[in-house]
């Protein structure tokens, strides 16, 4: 089973992709800020992180940063975003996002590319 890692403030999205993917057989941490998805991935192994930008506490860029600065193994990248700027995307590859999908997610998509990083 592999083990995905969602750090998302907003409650409807949160369960929408919990809820897909546990739907889907996929193991699901739930986690609302930046902060608390740093400690999580310090203590944890996940095959893939599904990232929100606008986060509390720590945005998802900083995150990002912060666990390429400091050598934390980061889990695979899926970034999941109201930004659909080609500024935001080129900045999430700059910080080793794998890929980026933009809000309102087209589930079909979302999965599909939720199983192609999780291969």
């Amino acid at each position: 089973m592999k083990n995905i890692l969602i750090v998302e403030d907003n409650p409807t999205n949160m369960k929408l992709f919990a809820d897909i993917l546990e739907a889907k057989g996929y193991s699901v941490t739930k986690t609302y800020d930046g902060l608390e998805a740093y400690g999580v991935i310090k203590e944890n192994s996940f095959d893939l992180m599904i990232l929100d930008i606008q986060l509390p506490e720590l945005d998802g860029f900083s995150l990002l940063k912060k666990l390429k600065d400091e050598n934390i193994n980061c889990p695979k990248t899926l970034i999941v975003s109201a930004f659909a700027m080609d500024k935001d995307k080129q900045k999430a590859k700059a910080l080793g996002c794998d890929n980026y999908i933009t809000k309102p997610i087209d589930i079909m998509n979302f999965l599909a590319t939720v199983k192609k990083l999780t291969k």
